[in-house]
């Protein structure tokens, strides 16, 4: 059932089952990260290129799971790889993209609206940098040096997301 009345007094469980305020700070991140889900949904319908936008979904989940269970590395049985590994191979790949779509190309400020998908992308983009934004904040109110390598895969990923977005739009 999905209905629980367990967030009725405005808290609600992590990964491991600690309570906490619905608005702390790793809650308001995944929130905002499922808002980034929800618009590249729009994205895989509006543009076509289901593939693309499915496999950013796909690692934003493990970037919330992360998020959810404290920045632990979620061992557990039947475990492949690393989910930090994951996310170290999704940014080179977005940086190769990136660093070919901008090859020899100058940018200036955009105004978006040519089209639909474009729109779409350009708004999942702003929504991408929310993200950053959020992530930031978490990062300066949980410092603590155990985390420092998530914190840093993750802003890593969410910073070149956005840029991958926009050079999507660009088209």
């Amino acid at each position: 059932m999905i209905t629980t009345m367990k967030g009725d007094r405005g808290e609600t469980s992590l990964y491991d089952g600690t309570r906490v305020s619905k608005d702390d700070a790793r809650v308001e991140l995944n929130g905002e990260i499922d808002k980034l889900m929800a618009l590249l949904g729009l994205c895989k319908v509006r543009s076509g290129n289901t593939d693309l936008f499915e496999k950013v979904q796909r690692d934003l989940m493990t970037v919330m799971a992360i998020v959810a269970n404290g920045y632990g590395l979620m061992a557990g049985a039947g475990r492949k790889s690393n989910p930090l590994d994951q996310l170290e191979t999704a940014i080179t790949n977005m940086e190769d993209f990136i660093r070919e779509a901008t090859e020899g190309k100058r940018f200036e400020f955009v105004l978006p609206g040519k089209n639909e998908a474009e729109a779409t992308i350009h708004l999942t983009r702003t929504q991408a940098r929310a993200c950053e934004r959020r992530l930031v904040t978490l990062a300066r109110l949980n410092a603590e040096p155990t985390q420092n390598q998530c914190y840093e895969i993750l802003m890593r990923y969410l910073n070149r997301l956005s840029d991958y977005l926009f050079c999507l739009a660009l088209g």
